[in-house]
């Protein structure tokens, strides 16, 4: 049974990657900056990788 979980797991993993990788190219983005102002990311990072790390002050 120990196999079958590890293989659930493993699977699961795999399908929420590649559901991960959708195409939003025509997407428009525009976020706030900390410091105030904002950014588009369709503009500013065009044709880049974007890791995107929301946080919220608690």
């Amino acid at each position: 049974m120990r196999t079958l979980g590890k293989a659930l797991i493993v699977g699961i993993l795999a399908i929420a990657t590649v559901s991960c990788g959708a195409d939003v190219s025509n997407t428009d983005f525009n976020a706030t900056l900390v410091g105030g102002g904002e950014i588009n990311l369709q503009d500013q990072l065009q044709n880049v990788p974007v890791a995107l790390w929301f946080w919220a002050p608690g």
